[in-house]
Parts: C-alpha cells; sequence; structure tokens
C-alpha cells in the first residue's frame, strides 16, 4: 500500500509542479490609480502613443512603477485619441504588468482588451491573439480551466490556420500548450505523452526558423526538459534543466523563471526518492524568494516540496513544522496538485509519529479534495474536446453565411451592373472632388497654424537669446568690474592693517571678512548666470556640478542620475536645458520645503527625458501657469520645441517631466 501510494504521488506532482513554469513569464506589476494630465497636442499623435508604450517596456525590468506610468498615460492618451489599437495595447500591457501581483486585476484590464478590441472592430489579429494569450493564463492561475482551455485552444486553431504568423508568439503558445496538456492529468504514460509531445515537435519546428540566440537556446532546452519528465526519464531532463540554468546565469538581467528551473530540477530527485539531492535546489529558491516578494507561489511550492523531502527523509516533526509555517505565513487562494498532496503528507506525517486523529483528519480532507480535482480534471478534458467541437461548428456556420452572401451579391450585380456601375463612378467622381477639396483646406489650416506656431517659437527663441547675451554680460561686469574693485579694496585694507596694526580691532576685521564674502557671493552669481563648466564639458557635467553646489550649501539632499548612452546636443539646447533645470531646482529650494529632490537625465533612442522630483509641499497645478517662474519654464520648454507634464500633490511632492526629440538639428555634428 505504501508503495502504491508513492508511485501515485510521484505521479501525481510531476504535472503540479510543473505548473511553476506557466508562471515563469516576465511580469513586473505594482497597484497604481490613472494619471490625470493635462491634455496635450503631442499626447494625440498615435506615434507619441506607440512611444509612450514602448518606454513601459523598456523600463519594466529597471523601473517598473515608471513601467506602469507610460502605459497608464498611453491608455489615457488613446481614449482622447480615440485610437482603439493604442486603448488596447495599453490595457494589454497594463494586464501583463499585473499577472505576478494581482491577477484578478490582470484579468480585468485583458478582459476590458478584448471588449476594446470588438467594440472598435479591430483587425490586429497579432494584438488580439496577445490578449487571448493573457486570459487564458490568468483563468489558468485561477484554477478556471474551462475558460483557460477555450482560450488555448482557439489560439491553437488560429495558428494551425495560419492567421498567426509571429514565430516567437507561435513559440510561447506551443510551449504553453504543452505544459497544459501535461499540467491536466493525474496518470503520465508514454500514451498520454503523445498529445504532449506533438505540442513539443510543433514548437521545434518553429524554432528551427529562428535565428540561433539565447532565447531559441533557452526554448529549446525547456521543451526537452518537459518531454522527458513527462515519460519519466529524469536523467535526460536534467541534463536539460542544467543547460538551461547556463544559459540563465549568463543572461542580464537574469529571467524571472529561474526559480521555477530550481525547482524543476530538485523535483526530479524527489521523484526518484532521492530527497538529499534535491534540498540544495530548494533552499537555493528560498534565498531567491527574498529579491521578488510578488513571486510568493515559487517560495510557497519550495516549501512543499521542502516537507515532501524531509518526509522521503522520515523527519516527520520537521515536515510538518515547515507545511504549518507554510499555512501560517501565507493566504494560500487557490488549488492544484501540490496543494492537495500537501494534506497527504500531513496525514502520512502523523500517522508515523502515532498520531491517529490528526492522521486521519487531514487524510479525509486529502481523499475530498483529490476526488474533486479529479472530477474536475475530466470535465476539463471534456471541455477541451467541446471547444473544438464548438470552435469547428462555428466556422462551419461562419463559412455557409460566407456562401450565401457571395451567392446573393452575384445575384445582385448580373441585374443591377449598369446602375451600379454608372452610381460608382458618379459617387467616386463626387468623392474625390470633396476629398481634394478638404485636403486643401487641411494644408491652408496646417499651414497657418504652423506659421503661427514658428513665428511664436521664434520670438521666445529671441527673447530667450537676448536674455542670456544680458546674464553673459552682467556676469563678465560682475566678475570683471565689482569682483576686481571688491579685490583691490581687500589688497589696500591689508597694506592698511598692517601699517596701524589693526589686528586686534574687531570692527576692522569683520569688514575685511565682509568684503572677501561679498566677493565670493558675486563669483558665485556671475559663475551661474554663465557658468564656464557648460561651455567646456558640456550639459552632465553642469547640471552634477550646480545639483552638487546647490545641495552643499542648503539643507535638501539633491540626487542627480544619467540614464542611458549621452548624446552631445548643440550648445544653444544645452544652455536652454540648463536654464530649465537651474530654475526648477531653485524653485525647489526656495518653495517646496523639501528634504530629497531628484534630478535625472534620460536618453532613449530618439528622446532625451529629463526627470525633475522632490517630496515636499506640492503645488497647485491648475495655478501654476500665472506664477512667472513656471510660466518661463513652459516658454523655455516651448522655445525648444519640447513637451512638459507636472505632477503634484500636497503629500507626494511634486514630480516635473520634460521630454525633447532628438532630431539631426539637435545634436552636435562632428
Amino acid at each position: 500500500m505504501q508503495k502504491y501510494q508513492l508511485t501515485a504521488r510521484k505521479r501525481y506532482r510531476n504535472c503540479g509542479t510543473l505548473l511553476l513554469m506557466l508562471l515563469a513569464f516576465p511580469s513586473f506589476f505594482l497597484q497604481a490609480q490613472l494619471i490625470s494630465d493635462t491634455e496635450h497636442d503631442g499626447l494625440q499623435d498615435t506615434a507619441v502613443i506607440q512611444r509612450l508604450i514602448q518606454a513601459g517596456r523598456n523600463l519594466k525590468h529597471a523601473h517598473p512603477d515608471s513601467s506602469l506610468y507610460y502605459y497608464q498615460k498611453a491608455l489615457h492618451a488613446s481614449y482622447g485619441a480615440n485610437y482603439g489599437e493604442g486603448v488596447v495595447s495599453s490595457l494589454f500591457e497594463i494586464s501583463r504588468w499585473y499577472y505576478s501581483s494581482n491577477i484578478q486585476l490582470s484579468l480585468q484590464h485583458a478582459a476590458a482588451a478584448l471588449k476594446e478590441y470588438q467594440k472598435q472592430h479591430l483587425s490586429n489579429n497579432t494584438l488580439k491573439s496577445q490578449v487571448y494569450l493573457s486570459l487564458a493564463k490568468g483563468y489558468e492561475t485561477t484554477a478556471v480551466m474551462d475558460s483557460a482551455a477555450y482560450y488555448y485552444y482557439y489560439l491553437n486553431e488560429e495558428v494551425d490556420k495560419g492567421r498567426i504568423k509571429d514565430p516567437y508568439f507561435e513559440l510561447s503558445l506551443y510551449t504553453t500548450l504543452a505544459l497544459f496538456w501535461l499540467n491536466n492529468s493525474n496518470d503520465i504514460d508514454v500514451e498520454y505523452a503523445r498529445p504532449l509531445k506533438n505540442f513539443i515537435d510543433k514548437a521545434k519546428v518553429t524554432l528551427s526558423h529562428l535565428p540561433a540566440n539565447a532565447t531559441t537556446d533557452a526554448g529549446f532546452y525547456q521543451l526537452q526538459a518537459i518531454y522527458y519528465c513527462s515519460i519519466a526519464n529524469y536523467d535526460s531532463a536534467r541534463f536539460f534543466f542544467r543547460k538551461h540554468i547556463e544559459l540563465c546565469e549568463k543572461t542580464v538581467p537574469m529571467p524571472s523563471n529561474l526559480p521555477s528551473i530550481y525547482l524543476n530540477l530538485g523535483n526530479t530527485y524527489i521523484m526518484e526518492n532521492r530527497p538529499a539531492e534535491a534540498i540544495p535546489y530548494i533552499h537555493k529558491v528560498k534565498s531567491m524568494y527574498k529579491g521578488m516578494p510578488s513571486q510568493e507561489r515559487y517560495y510557497i511550492t519550495a516549501n512543499l516540496q521542502l516537507a515532501n523531502a524531509y518526509y522521503q527523509q522520515k523527519r516527520y516533526a520537521a515536515c510538518l513544522a515547515i507545511l504549518d509555517s507554510t499555512w501560517k505565513q501565507f493566504k494560500i487562494n487557490y488549488l492544484n496538485k501540490d496543494i492537495i498532496d500537501a494534506y497527504k503528507i500531513y496525514g502520512d506525517s502523523y500517522e508515523a509519529l502515532g498520531m491517529k486523529e490528526q492522521a486521519i483528519a487531514y487524510k479525509n480532507t486529502y481523499i475530498t479534495l483529490y476526488d474533486s480535482f479529479v472530477k474536475k480534471d475530466k470535465l476539463n478534458t471534456m471541455y477541451k474536446m467541446e471547444s473544438r467541437y464548438r470552435l469547428s461548428e462555428k466556422d462551419k456556420k461562419l463559412a455557409e453565411q460566407n456562401l450565401t452572401i457571395s451567392r446573393a451579391e452575384n445575384d445582385a450585380r448580373r441585374k443591377n451592373f449598369w446602375v451600379v456601375a454608372i452610381s460608382f463612378v458618379t459617387v467616386v467622381v463626387f468623392l474625390v472632388f470633396l476629398l481634394w477639396l478638404r485636403n486643401s483646406r487641411h494644408k491652408q489650416r496646417l499651414q497657418a497654424i504652423s506659421f503661427e506656431k514658428q513665428m511664436e517659437i521664434s520670438r521666445l527663441s529671441y527673447s530667450i537669446q537676448g536674455e542670456e547675451k544680458e546674464r553673459k554680460r552682467i556676469a563678465a561686469e560682475l566678475h570683471d568690474g565689482v569682483v576686481g574693485l571688491l579685490v583691490a579694496a581687500r589688497i589696500n585694507l591689508d597694506l592698511v592693517k598692517k601699517e596701524y596694526h589693526f589686528n586686534n580691532e574687531s570692527n576692522f576685521m569683520e569688514g575685511l571678512q565682509l568684503i572677501d564674502q561679498a566677493a565670493s557671493d558675486l563669483r558665485k552669481t556671475a559663475h551661474n548666470m554663465m557658468p564656464e563648466i557648460l561651455m567646456q564639458d558640456g550639459l552632465l557635467k553642469a547640471l552634477e556640478q550646480f545639483c552638487n553646489s546647490i545641495a552643499a550649501s542648503n539643507t535638501t539632499s539633491i540626487y542627480f542620475e544619467i540614464i542611458g548612452t549621452p548624446v552631445k546636443l548643440k550648445a544653444s539646447l544645452e544652455l536652454a536645458l540648463y536654464r530649465i533645470v537651474q530654475e526648477l531646482v531653485q524653485n525647489i529650494i526656495k518653495h517646496a520645503r523639501a528634504t530629497e529632490a531628484f534630478i535625472q537625465v534620460s536618453f532613449f533612442e530618439s528622446e532625451l527625458t529629463i526627470t525633475v522630483e522632490d517630496n515636499g509641499v506640492g503645488m497647485d497645478i491648475n495655478a501654476s501657469g500665472k506664477g512667472i517662474g513656471i510660466k518661463n519654464i513652459y516658454d523655455r520648454v516651448k522655445a525648444i520645441n519640447g513637451k512638459i507634464f507636472i505632477e503634484s500633490s500636497n503629500t507626494k511632492g511634486t514630480a516635473i517631466y520634460i521630454n525633447l526629440d532628438l532630431h539631426k538639428e539637435n545634436l552636435e555634428t562632428v
């Protein structure tokens, strides 16, 4: 009897633990509210919206909060521009963002994306397939297997019919289907592994058409390991798991599915009753959990696997202790084969310790859950077949409807050919005329708007240039004139001090110190008005020195950071950006009452972003345009064709974002 239970448990857990591999897709998501911002003309441009979405993708590893900000900004802008594809893409990315931290929010956003796709009558089949895959994974994670099966097998039909032609998406789908098939059976044998092998073979064909790189190698190793686990060939499975781990350890940043690989590698030893060799891999996962608290399923599964290892070593007290701590530490609101099997380990451990009542209670719970899950598995399998049949019938009906419509259209064309032809020509000529007239008027309006904007930008540029010339003149006069006079006066007073022995005269000495202080302050003022380091070393060095000098003389801590690969900008543009940051920082010092400020300059492929944040008392955004300082900043940003966004609250401080497209005319040529 004991041997039979062990064999059943081996087959049973082989499916359950591999469920983690489905959870290994990248996800970096935290909750946030949709940010309401002042509408700007640039956010109505679909290209700008696509850049916002791409910026979110670029930041999802290093700065997940900023990533979510860009997705929500893109969603808000897409609604404002009535850009359906942007709405769906933004909702899909937000759904992926929430996948690991809040599966319900992930499902809500994926469902909203599908609803918007259907409402807008979009035709981007790749985008629709991504939304379907997100829904399938979400439903599988929440154990709603019938819905998960429907979306998975719908996607499989779409690939088979050639409607999805993205090889990377095909590879992800086939791998997911193989895992889904494997995880929905209690009995694994060679016969059952044949459909699974079919998905794996399809994935290998897709891999053969992709260029050799780390992604394709990882996909090959993962598929091989899955297959060998399905036929209980654990030595071969371990070989490919280790090859996968070697590849992950060379990848920067390290893939988020590494804990899953360690757990599955350790599980192969558990299946062979070799717990001592499994435990080191389990502890690796538990140590990695400290760095990713949103992935608590890895930690729970590691604890359950460790309890099983202790049970195999007959360390029953340690087994019960690890299970009890897991149940106390985590709120487990889902059910899978590992969770169910834990109750059997509970009962067997209590029985081995002679505690009959506890053993019976846990074994009864195990039997109840096991029977329920087995029935659910059978229902899921039936639903898979029903889903495929339902899709086939739906396609058949659509084909019949299309045939009927086609015949009716042919009859109508034969009866009304000349009437339709004449009407068509008349309508086309009329439409062409209307389009020409509309296009001509539209061009005139655009030219007028463009001319007005150029004139306004030119006025601002000339005004700022005149201001900079005046700053330069005043700085030169202060440095060469007033400072020189103060230095001369200091020298003469030093001679008087020596001649008349005024060393002990406090009033005289205080006067000398005031002259020194005045000369020093004037030098700093002249330097701030026209910093030499900006002309010599460029914008980034000048900003760094400015932030350091301001922080040294004030109680506000200022942090300066550079993201991306810097490019050399034109001197006039660098000066304008320096003045903008200089005025923003001075506003923080004067008005924000902040203890910390953060200045970040980010270089993307074709965009420069400057972020200035503080933890001060905030500002009234609606009234901010009335202040002279903020108006000057808006004018300077507008003069360089940039865009500015301001967020502020009395609890979180103020955040100002400045975006500038890096066109050729903005770059310094050699």
